[in-house]
């Protein structure tokens, strides 16, 4: 059984097609949470590595600011979630919500029995875990940008974990949180 060829005219309509779904498509991570949540933790870890990076990753102030920046980043991540679910509903919002929470107590739980030696380390760990959150979530919502930009940060982390272990939290201040703000300011300004 052979098909009949396309023609020219079904060839541009469908590449047209694709072009629109793609277009929509971004259109909706835009206006949805992603670039929100992506400015968000550009922010915190913008801050926290450069903070981390002034006072020393083993100084005892480290621990309680990133916990201070850590809950401000979960308290406005939750804030733009229930914002957005109220606005327009979503079952995959509320499941994707869930995902995160459950990849939190996970990753906790990993990091709290692995016992990370240095500061270094236990960020080098956390920010990994970060980046596999956003790859699999870039795959489970068929984002290739996600998972593009979970794995260019992968790379950019170990790169400056191993090559640069004295400026790795100046380093990631720049790379981890630069990336991720402008991910996020891009996703929102140029998709919409």
């Amino acid at each position: 059984m052979t098909q009949a060829p396309i023609s020219p005219e079904e060839a541009r309509q469908a590449l047209a097609l694709i072009e629109t779904t793609t277009r929509q498509m971004r259109r909706a991570l835009a206006h949805g949470g992603a670039p929100y949540f992506l400015m968000i933790w550009g922010t915190v870890w913008l801050v926290g590595f450069a903070a981390t990076h002034v006072l020393g990753p083993e100084s005892p102030a480290v621990g309680g600011m990133w916990l201070v920046l850590d809950a401000i980043g979960a308290l406005a991540s939750f804030a733009v979630g229930a914002y957005l679910g109220r606005r327009a509903p979503s079952p995959r919002g509320m499941r994707l919500g869930l995902y995160w929470l459950v990849w939190t107590v996970y990753a906790a739980l990993i990091l709290y029995f692995a016992r990370p030696r240095t500061g270094d380390q236990l960020a080098l760990l956390i920010s990994l875990f970060a980046m596999m959150g956003y790859v699999s979530t870039g795959l489970l919502c068929r984002s290739r940008f996600l998972v593009g930009l979970g794995l260019a940060v992968t790379g950019l982390i170990v790169l400056g974990y191993v090559a640069w272990p004295a400026w790795f939290n100046l380093w990631m201040a720049v790379w981890g949180g630069g990336s991720l703000l402008t991910a996020g300011l891009y996703m929102r300004w140029a998709w919409s």
